[in-house]
């Protein structure tokens, strides 16, 4: 098949989002034009966007696809777009849905998660970044869908999403260096925001629990601005400054993996996680896993084989301070390369360049 112009359609251009679009158009044999936003104000990108970026292309010839992200409202988009653009089909990716989206109950958010629902409808192709998060879709719009008075559109909804793709969000692992771990106490990497669906709190909890215990550890805290912290967690952190090397927010890339690669583990206290890309980072610069048997830690540690060492999945948050304290007694254990490759090896089938050929795969399904 000859190459095929995609018009890809972001209101915001930032952090997963913008990596995304970044690793795809370095590696799609596709021409990918991509018509963007500043990642700002996002429930007034939700309602506006498809106005102002249609704007962009008023005069521009149609291309052979439309996509978008899950920020876009794709019914209004098309509105907006001239119409020689009406006929061309679409593709949506899903990089988070705002009916699942934590905090996501209040009127106003389900009001987004309609539209997310009706754009899902109206897209020719749907593509989810993960299996998780299309069953997790799947089942709250059902809810919201039963609740409303006939016709519905529960069935158009069930045949696109019966259909629908399951692509990772590019993340770039192949390309991360294999660190050595730590050198002294275990080391470890949570790599997540500072906010309460990641519950930091609860991470805080274990170690401290661990540590009354006599555990030692030192903790590499890499994913968000303890300044910017609510209450609860600015509490939390206090709590773990004895075993702190690092709770700011590490802007370069370069030194950023450079600290996950002297990290022995990467925990997650998620309680929502559409993907778990900086865990997935983690993992391909050699951290051992230990995560909820839940969201989509399952699916990331499918291919791990270095469960023996306690190191994988845990059942519930009061089991995390044991496997703290057993994984402390023998973090040179963790050092070894046969472990930290089993971490890696697990991860990178999901890396940015079989996912971008198999969103290509669907691209060119759509277009034929």
């Amino acid at each position: 098949m000859s190459s095929l112009s995609i018009a890809f359609f972001e209101p915001w251009f930032g952090g997963s989002h913008r990596a995304f679009l970044e690793a795809w158009g370095a590696r799609t044999r596709h021409r990918l034009a991509i018509h963007a936003l500043a990642p700002r104000h996002w429930k007034w990108r939700q309602e506006s966007s498809a106005w102002e970026l249609a704007r962009e292309v008023d005069a521009a010839a149609p291309p052979d696809v439309i996509a978008c992200s899950g920020y876009v409202d794709l019914p209004r988009l098309y509105g907006f777009l001239p119409p020689s653009w009406a006929c061309r089909p679409s593709l949506m990716y899903f990089h988070e849905t705002q009916l699942t989206y934590p905090g996501g109950q209040s009127e106003r958010d389900l009001t987004h998660g309609f539209s997310n629902i009706l754009s899902a409808i109206r897209a020719d192709r749907v593509v989810f970044n993960s299996r998780f998060h299309l069953d997790e879709f799947r089942g709250a719009a059902d809810e919201v869908l039963r609740r409303l008075p006939r016709p519905t559109p529960r069935a158009a909804l069930s045949n696109v999403l019966d259909a629908a793709e399951v692509v990772p969000p590019m993340p770039e692992l192949s390309g991360i260096p294999v660190g050595p771990g730590g050198e002294g106490p275990l080391r470890i990497a949570f790599p997540h925001r500072l906010e309460p669906d990641k519950d930091p709190v609860a991470f805080a909890d274990a170690v401290v629990h661990a540590a009354s215990r006599g555990a030692t550890f030192e903790v590499e805290l890499l994913g968000g601005h303890p300044r910017k912290a609510g209450p609860k967690i600015t509490e939390a952190l206090a709590r773990l400054a004895p075993w702190l090397r690092n709770s700011e927010h590490i802007d370069d890339r370069a030194r950023y993996l450079e600290v996950l690669g002297h990290c022995d583990l990467v925990a997650s206290t998620a309680r929502h996680e559409f993907f778990g890309v900086a865990f997935a980072e983690a993992m391909a610069a050699g951290c051992s896993p230990l995560a909820p048997g839940r969201l989509n830690y399952p699916a990331l540690l499918a291919s791990y084989s270095a469960l023996e060492a306690g190191t994988g999945t845990y059942l519930e948050l009061s089991d995390l301070p044991d496997r703290l304290v057993a994984l402390a007694r023998a973090p040179r254990l963790l050092r070894e390369a046969p472990m930290r490759s089993a971490a890696r090896e697990a991860i990178l089938s999901f890396d940015a360049d079989p996912a971008s050929r198999d969103l290509d795969r669907v691209i060119e399904g759509l277009s034929a």
